[in-house]
């Protein structure tokens, strides 16, 4: 384990962003791919920092993945982690303008020569000499910062431009929402904007300190080594946690003393005493003792998983944002929450409901200093994504309910609709089924020709491999489509499932653990 303070932060920027202006790189565009660390922190701020136009890449991708957004995002530089050394030929094959390279892994294993120390102190020796380049460089806050691609759940990725404006809007309006403790962990992928943004730059911001998990097999023995007290997740792994906390439970044979304690200390909670902590002391232990804030975002979160981890002692705050937006948009907080819904819009975001039907529910638009510049060198998809009157259209759809909070009712490109006229937001029918099947692990309701070629509603359905085992395939399936016909009878007609397909692996996800829902195979789109 190593550590690093904020003087070493700001002194190992200056060094890097001093060898990059050395290397010729102000102002250029450089990819960055990586696991989440110390040594990829430093090298994007000094990217920004020197000029630069940094662009985050997703590690999942493929080479040729990679290589496309490279050469799509103009880079003449790629920062790359050390377990990409031996793909790097691979690579650069078809990148003819990238002409520097550099591993940024400070201890390296599958490489020889590391480069990110080398380089560092080939900077500090610049400046020790009295190169000032770097402190000379003036930031224009409404230049272009950064690249991001979007994870393409319905779609191929696009370019997102982000101002440093941008970028400081968004961590100002979270800090204004929230009270952090002292402590986080990074968990989710770095490249991601929900992650880098909100939270390694909130911490840094804050004074906070940030401590890497390796993997994301291990974000529950991280917890209990490094302690923290809080962390930005996604559903998946909060789900996950909360589950494991219930299976645990009933190894012990200790349900029902569980649900008598979190009675007794949500009535105590009505009357002001709040004894979570005690109450559930060796819950806690098991997530390193101190955790006590997670805040959750990149998809929508079961109200039952959050208020169960609340009642339990850790506060749960779940959010809504898009990359375009830097990326939050509204979010529940230490200062104000409503169930059920992902909170007020932020500070520096002003939210509409455009072509409201007669449920309230319409296009969830935004403008504010959150919102990007546009797609990099696609005007044809930036002009698409602003209204006439210049707000940005987030494709979701909402209403906005009590108090002014955002409640999220699905994706206008997931609509269902139907023969009939009648719309279906498959997510209201996937969080059902979550809710009331214990066993079902992922799902995704969509269209689905039936044998006579006409459209109905299915769900296709990834469910416990343990439970599968137990019960074999044939009885899983007859159990699942028992269960399923259950769940039918809480919808309206219209929105029952006609059709169940089971899968044998999990469905292909982007990098923050959202379902690739366009590659689906059968789906109608």
């Amino acid at each position: 384990m190593h550590e690093y303070t904020y003087t070493q932060v700001r002194d190992e920027v200056a060094d890097v962003g001093t060898a990059l202006i050395d290397a010729g790189l102000a102002g250029a565009h450089v990819a960055i791919v990586g696991d989440n660390s110390y040594s990829y922190v430093i090298c994007y701020l000094a990217v920004v920092g020197s000029g630069g136009v940094i662009v985050p890449l997703d590690k999942e991708l493929t080479n040729g993945e990679l290589a496309d957004l490279i050469v799509r995002s103009g880079a003449r530089a790629l920062l790359y982690g050390d377990t990409f050394a031996a793909e790097l030929p691979a690579i650069l094959a078809t990148c003819p303008a990238v002409g520097f390279t550099l591993n940024i892994t400070r201890f390296p294993t599958e490489s020889e020569n590391p480069g990110f120390d080398e380089f560092r102190e080939a900077g500090r020796a610049l400046l020790d000499r009295g190169d000032d380049r770097y402190q000379g460089v003036i930031a224009d806050p409404e230049a272009l910062a950064a690249i991001l691609f979007t994870s393409g759940t319905t779609g191929p990725s696009k370019g997102v431009m982000l101002s440093q404006r941008n970028i400081v809007a968004v961590i100002h309006s979270a800090f204004t929402m929230f009270r952090f403790p002292r402590s986080g962990m990074s968990v989710l992928p770095i490249n991601h904007a929900y992650e880098f943004n909100l939270n390694i730059l909130g911490c840094l911001f804050d004074g906070i300190t940030i401590n890497f998990n390796d993997s994301i097999m291990h974000v529950r023995e991280n917890l209990e080594r490094f302690r923290p007290e809080m962390s930005l997740m996604v559903p998946m792994i909060v789900d996950a946690l909360y589950k494991g906390i219930w299976k645990e439970a009933e190894k012990n044979h200790m349900t029902g003393y569980l649900r008598y304690a979190i009675g007794l200390s949500n009535a105590l909670g009505h009357v002001g005493i709040d004894l979570r902590r005690a109450f559930f002391r060796p819950i806690h232990e098991h997530f390193g003792g101190r955790l006590r804030v997670i805040v959750c975002g990149g998809a929508p979160l079961a109200a039952e998983t959050a208020a169960g981890l609340t009642s339990l002692g850790i506060d749960v705050y779940n959010g809504y944002g898009i990359t375009e937006c830097s990326p939050l948009i509204s979010s529940n907080c230490t200062l104000r929450r409503v169930r059920g819904s992902v909170g007020v819009p932020c500070p520096e975001i002003e939210v509409r409901i455009a072509d409201k039907d007669a449920d309230g529910n319409g296009e969830i638009q935004v403008r504010g200093t959150h919102v990007m510049l546009g797609y990099f060198n696609d005007p044809k998809a930036t002009a698409a994504a602003f209204t006439e009157d210049g707000w940005f259209r987030t494709g979701d759809l909402g209403r906005l309910g009590r108090g002014g909070a955002l409640f999220i009712t699905g994706r206008e490109k997931n609509l269902i609709i139907l023969p009939n006229g009648k719309n279906v937001q498959p997510e209201e029918i996937e969080e059902a089924l979550l809710c009331g099947i214990g066993y079902l692990k992922e799902v995704v309701v969509h269209e689905l020709l039936d044998p006579t070629g006409s459209p109905r509603i299915a769900a296709s359905a990834y469910l416990d491999p343990e439970w599968v085992s137990a019960l074999g395939a044939d009885g899983a399936r007859v159990r699942f489509d028992a269960d399923v016909a259950t769940v039918n009878q809480r919808l309206a007609s219209y929105k029952r499932i006609c059709l169940t397909r089971l899968r044998e692996q999990e469905f292909e996800k982007t990098a923050t653990r959202k379902i690739m829902r366009h590659r689906i195979e059968g789906v109608l789109v």
